[in-house]
């Protein structure tokens, strides 16, 4: 009875149930599609207006940043605004400046470019130079003057650029403040930027009206009859403008209608079959039904369930089960997931025993063949540091298409196990190589030549397919699992040789090892003659530079290796700028070595070093030439007279040290201060000593020995040989002579050093 009354009662509620909501629907099914129509229109109107608005100002900021990046050190542009335009090379110095605005200009947004320079007036565009009165544009050039704006673009305005040619345009500037020495000004063109809604616009429901940050419209496509319905307004706060848009015509009832009537006549049929599917349904379902809640009524006691509700304890029940074996999957998932994990944390803890049990575990989880052998791969990015600065998405999807490209194996002899990224650019395979079917576990003689056949397929694919390159590195084949963390290291260290033996290629441990060499001594000779050659300015040191290449290109050695000797080269030239100018010296630490160095971290191969390295010491060299050059022989002598008088108390100044302190041959300046003062450059310097000696020797009560050294002898014998060569008396009888005028009542004629040496 119990089962019969609650088949009454689901056939009834369920029929009622049925027929209100059939009602319901029915009543509210075209209010519901002319809703959503609305919806939809409004929320298609809604995105299209923030496209616009994000089209407009993703444009505008993109020129932002160009020109940010085109100013940023520019020696051309800030020439121009430190230029006073008062000497000769104005003219170069407009030039470049002028080439640097067409290179700004490089956008078909941009409308044109101007510089002003405030301290004389002048404006330069990218085809004439002229001043700020007879400037066409003068007027917007004095209001940012007068009154900065708080925006970075103006309000809309026209100008032309050459007022004689072209008509004016109209067009938003946006003004880049050159600190006190003049602005930038960045002409866009308005009806360009504007174009963007129209290539927006999606459907003719839709209409968008543009006004500038005054109210005044600057763009519209609303009809004129003024059946619009406002729904999107949107201020930009970058451009000051507002973007209005809505929904334009009178036929969204009519459509509705149209729209609403295919789903009612579904509506209808649908309760009619619903109803007859519940009564036949029902009927039949019945004594399955009772059965199953005969079953599952045993559950109550576990599942605590009060109440004579089957369906709670039937739901009930199931739920259970989903639960569980919903956290039977998950487990089971995050257990394989870390075991995967942790089989390559084991392959990099080189000193950490795995035992027998669990490469065993490991043999099972991987479904690895008896007969076979294994083989460890490491696919290195090639570049992966300025790639991913670059574009960080895009090598995001290309490392998960890379994954892709490694499982789906291109030979039958060898498929991919497991995979895992060791580092953020370092791809781990495990590949199983099977024997060939065709000739027996005979077919395992060439296992490595399989995996490196397949590999070459794969490095072809992703260099296709994908945003960068990849460097492989293959272990050697190994016949069971225990043995895997040996081909592990052995790729690693096939890795290590990438810089010499190069990019996207494969590295296969087996042929480096019979070929790997230690640092040849010859290396650090052709360093020290290319300082040296570089120094004395002989253009031998270019075929120094290009042996010294030529010799690291031959060898084949870890990129440890090539990264010291780099760092060699790199230190002896910083040692050898110390000797230099200071200009020049500048330039190595501010401009050379910051490049070089970069390079050393990011550059991957040898002949991409080489490249760069010669370029660089090209700008060097021509640098220390124009040093060189800049020097006159007068300004050159009297430099080496003062740092003569500065350092003449030094034990090792000689001709030697002068060549070597301002790079020019010993005889040569000897010849030129004769020739400059009249005197020769060691008597110059015995005439200063002996003047300064003489000073000690009647100011202080030192020692002769210790007025020797602070006068540049070492010896004191020399220094006394010289000084009674000069003066005529030892050092101690001139003191004693000294001593006795100073104390007799008036000077005597004191002999003078400098009289027969010093100018």
């Amino acid at each position: 009875m119990r089962n019969k009354k609650w088949l009454k009662q689901m056939l009834y509620s369920h029929l009622a149930i049925l027929c209100s909501f059939g009602a319901a629907i029915i009543c509210i099914t075209y209010a519901v599609t002319y809703s959503d129509l609305i919806r939809d229109t409004r929320k298609s109107n809604s995105e299209y207006a923030s496209h616009v608005v994000d089209s407009m100002t993703t444009s505008l900021k993109n020129l932002e940043r160009s020109l940010a990046g085109q100013i940023v050190k520019n020696q051309a542009i800030n020439d121009f605004f430190n230029n006073d335009g008062g000497d000769g090379a104005a003219k170069l110095i407009n030039y470049n400046a002028s080439n640097e605005i067409d290179n700004i200009r490089n956008n078909p947004l941009i409308h044109s470019v101007y510089f002003f320079r405030s301290k004389d007036q002048e404006v330069l565009t990218g085809g004439y130079i002229t001043s700020l009165s007879r400037f066409k544009d003068n007027r917007f050039i004095l209001e940012l003057q007068n009154n900065p704006p708080a925006s970075r673009w103006s309000s809309l305005r026209t100008y032309s650029e050459f007022p004689l040619i072209d008509p004016p345009e109209r067009i938003i500037s946006m003004t880049q403040k050159i600190g006190s020495e003049g602005w930038i000004i960045l002409n866009v063109k308005a009806d360009l930027l504007l174009a963007a809604a129209d290539n927006l616009r999606t459907h003719s429901r839709s209409f968008m009206n543009i006004s500038d940050d005054q109210g005044l419209p600057i763009y519209s496509t609303g009809p004129d009859n003024g059946s619009t319905k406002l729904s999107t307004r949107i201020y930009s706060n970058y451009t000051g403008w507002t973007f209005s848009s809505g929904i334009s015509g009178e036929h969204l009832l009519g459509q509705a209608a149209l729209l609403s009537l295919y789903p009612l006549t579904i509506i209808v049929l649908t309760l009619a079959a619903i109803v007859a599917v519940i009564l036949y349904v029902t009927r039949r379902s019945y004594r399955p039904i009772e059965h199953m809640m005969t079953r599952v009524s045993s559950y109550r006691q576990e599942l605590k369930t009060s109440g004579d509700d089957e369906f709670a304890i039937l739901e009930q029940a199931f739920d259970d089960m989903l639960i569980r074996m919903n956290q039977i999957d998950l487990q089971e998932a995050e257990n394989l997931q870390y075991r995967r994990r942790q089989f390559f944390i084991e392959l990099q803890d080189y000193e950490n025993v795995v035992p027998a049990e669990e490469w065993q575990n490991y043999f099972s989880l991987f479904d690895l063949p008896n007969n076979g052998s294994l083989v460890i791969v490491i696919l290195e990015i090639d570049k992966y540091v300025p790639l991913m600065r670059k574009n960080r998405q895009n090598m995001l999807d290309s490392k998960q298409r890379l994954e892709k490209l490694a499982a789906e194996w291109p030979n039958l002899q060898a498929r991919t196990v497991a995979y895992h990224w060791i580092s953020a650019d370092r791809l781990t395979l495990l590949i199983d190589v099977s024997p060939d079917p065709e000739h027996g576990p005979e077919g395992l003689d060439e296992p490595l030549q399989t995996v490196v056949h397949a590999l070459e397929l794969l490095r072809i694919r992703s260099e296709s397919e994908l945003v960068f390159t990849t460097t492989m590195g293959v272990g050697s084949p190994v016949p069971e699992l225990p043995q895997i963390k040996e081909s592990f290291g052995e790729a690693l260290t096939a890795l290590q040789y990438k810089m010499t033996a190069g990019s996207n290629r494969i590295l296969v441990y087996p042929d480096i090892r019979d070929r790997e060499e230690s640092v040849n001594p010859l290396y650090f000779k052709r360093v020290e003659d290319l300082v040296h050659h570089f120094r004395i300015q002989q253009l031998e040191w270019k075929n120094d530079f290009s042996r010294i290449f030529d010799l690291l290109e031959d060898q084949l050695l870890k990129n440890e290796e090539m990264q010291l000797l780099f760092n060699y080269l790199t230190h002896r030239f910083a040692r050898e700028m110390e000797d230099t100018s200071p200009t020049v010296n500048e330039y190595w630490h501010m401009v050379i070595y910051p490049r070089m160095s970069e390079a050393l971290k990011e550059m991957e191969e040898t002949p991409e070093i080489r490249m760069l390295f010669s370029g660089l010491l090209d700008q060097l060299y021509e640098q220390y030439n124009v040093m060189l050059e800049s020097r006159s022989k007068d300004h050159l002598i009297y430099e080496v007279r003062q740092y003569i008088e500065d350092h003449f108390n030094d034990f090792d100044l000689s001709l030697k040290s002068i060549s070597d302190r301002f790079g020019i041959n010993g005889k040569y300046a000897s010849q030129l201060f004769k020739e400059k003062f009249g005197v020769k450059f060691v008597d110059f310097l015995i005439g200063l000593r002996v003047d300064q000696a003489q000073k000690l020797l009647r100011e202080t009560n030192d020692s002769i020995n210790e007025i020797s050294r602070l006068v540049g002898y070492e010896h004191v014998i020399s220094f006394g040989r010289i000084f009674k060569k000069m003066v005529g008396l030892s050092p101690g009888d001139y003191r004693k002579l000294m001593r006795n005028a100073e104390s007799q009542a008036g000077p005597i004629n004191k002999p003078n050093a400098l009289q027969s040496g010093r100018v």
